[in-house]
């Protein structure tokens, strides 16, 4: 727990909560449930029924619930491995309470940031938009990662492009796009309120900031879109290249299925069983077949060579 006095612009780390006095602002940081459930602060203070149950149940999409003296912000982290961590955030005048999920560096890098500039833990809005903005840095961070997974799988294509394992990856990336997309568009509905003057905690000053958040934030949604887009490129980029070399494979096939067609026809035409063919009794007549179809065979090979089509 942190505790702000601006009196002093200090802050210190506190075990027990205190009784709500002006000037002071505290944050309680909890990284799991478990953790907050078996902490006596949550039963000793005065939370909205509907307040508490939506801090302890961990919804599916970012969203924010107001109530009559306190807001609940229901957020994502995206952690290394692009997991969705769920984050809740309960908002009041003279505290913010933060449960996780599960333990991720969130804890670590808030009371760094406080601790070395007690300024940003002045009022609620603001250490709302400092909790706020290290888990939307996580959405900025996993735009960097994703980008270089599609980049490798673009190569991938030209290096091994008949590798099946290709197409499964990218339905298994756009799989997480879409569940990604889905996220960031809530995310964006969170900002939009935060930003709006019906909004309790919010203050002239913490407008500007919000509004910069949203700004930074506008461009990982249009960056989903885009790798979805590159995505179903390198899927159809692969399906092209296999079809390319399936066709010049039928391509060679057909070539030289032709050039043996006049050699099939002359040697059925000499397989006849006619008593009477007067070349079978001819002593060079084998070898003037064999140069005649070595002659043909040169021949149409020249014409597909001259065409360009061998």
């Amino acid at each position: 727990m942190l505790k702000y006095n601006s009196k002093k612009h200090t802050t210190e780390t506190i075990k027990k909560l205190s009784p709500p006095e002006e000037g002071v602002m505290q944050l309680l940081y909890f990284e799991s449930l478990d953790e907050a459930e078996s902490s006596d602060v949550l039963s000793r203070l005065s939370l909205h029924e509907l307040a508490l149950g939506r801090l302890k149940k961990f919804s599916d999409h970012p969203q924010i619930n107001i109530y009559k003296d306190h807001a609940v912000i229901s957020t994502f982290i995206i952690s290394d491995m692009l997991e969705l961590i769920a984050v809740n955030v309960l908002a009041s005048a003279h505290y913010v309470i933060c449960i996780c999920e599960r333990p991720n560096g969130l804890r670590k890098r808030l009371q760094h940031d406080f601790s070395e500039n007690p300024e940003h833990m002045k009022d609620t809005s603001h250490v709302l938009y400092h909790i706020l903005n290290e888990t939307l840095s996580s959405y900025l961070n996993a735009v960097d990662r994703i980008s270089d997974e599609v980049l490798s799988l673009e190569k991938r294509v030209f290096v091994k492009p008949f590798e099946n394992d290709i197409g499964h990856s990218v339905f298994r990336w756009k799989e997480r796009l879409v569940k990604l997309r889905q996220v960031v568009e809530s995310e964006e509905g969170v900002l939009k309120k935060l930003i709006h003057k019906d909004f309790p905690f919010s203050t002239e000053d913490s407008v500007i900031y919000f509004e910069e958040l949203e700004n930074t934030f506008s461009r990982v949604p249009s960056a989903l879109d885009t790798f979805k887009e590159n995505l179903q490129g390198i899927f159809d980029l692969q399906i092209s290249l296999k079809s390319d070399h399936m066709n010049r494979i039928m391509k060679t096939l057909t070539l030289v299925s032709v050039i043996f067609v006049p050699l099939t026809f002359i040697a059925g035409l000499y397989g006849m069983n006619f008593e009477y063919i007067p070349e079978l009794r001819w002593h060079y007549g084998y070898f003037a077949v064999l140069g005649v179809c070595a002659l043909l065979g040169a021949s149409i090979l020249l014409f597909f060579k001259r065409r360009g089509w061998w």
